[in-house]
């Protein structure tokens, strides 16, 4: 009896000890996968963040013509989603080459085969209104949702402007003050996590 009574308690506690086991592994693996979504967030929004800090008004560098009619910040929303262009310093030149570090940056979102998530494309034409001209890749393939809203300064009356989702520097005449990004991701359990970040332009009020 004693034999049987120390198996059964001896079985119970294997039981529990199994089952938290198996617990604490799910919780570790759900932590990890919340943190590889943070740390993709962080990515992506340092990227966005960096290029938008090198946004600049663009000149004749790489451009396959002189007459340049295309605004230099440009955004427009398709749907409920952002897309922008506009030409920064952020580029890198080959060593021993004669280019510019002046290039065309592009954020818009494209579908994922197979699924309602979207990608985050971000395009890099340093030929600049050669539609054909630069790179693309994927910052991300588990978005959900991409917006910016444009923040200008005071006008000519000192008055505050109100934020625009969209933006023309042809019509405005200048880059944005500030951009409010928004991102929502989708995590593995299916949820809808947002980030979001104000990212002023520093060249406005140099």
């Amino acid at each position: 009896m004693e034999v049987l009574l120390a198996i059964f308690i001896g079985s119970i506690v294997l039981t529990v000890l199994y089952g938290s086991f198996f617990q604490i592994i799910k919780a570790k693996e759900r932590i990890e996968e919340e943190l590889d979504l943070y740390h993709e967030a962080r990515v992506v929004m340092s990227k966005i963040t960096k290029d938008l800090a090198m946004a600049y008004p663009r000149g004749l560098i790489n451009s396959e013509s002189t007459n340049i009619t295309l605004p230099y910040f440009y955004a427009v929303m398709e749907g409920d989603s952002s897309r922008v262009i506009f030409t920064a310093l952020s580029r890198i030149p080959a060593y021993g080459t004669r280019e510019s570090d002046q290039t065309e940056i592009s954020y818009y979102l494209q579908s994922v085969p197979d699924s309602d998530l979207f990608a985050l494309m971000r395009r890099d034409n340093p030929t600049i209104e050669n539609e054909q001209a630069g790179t693309q890749f994927p910052l991300s393939e588990r978005i959900v949702g991409f917006r910016m809203t444009f923040f200008a300064g005071p006008n000519e009356l000192g008055e505050i402007q109100e934020p625009a989702f969209e933006w023309n520097s042809n019509e405005m005449q200048s880059l944005p003050r500030a951009v409010n990004v928004e991102i929502i991701m989708r995590n593995p359990r299916g949820e809808n996590v947002e980030f979001s970040s104000m990212i002023a332009l520093p060249i406005v009020d140099s």
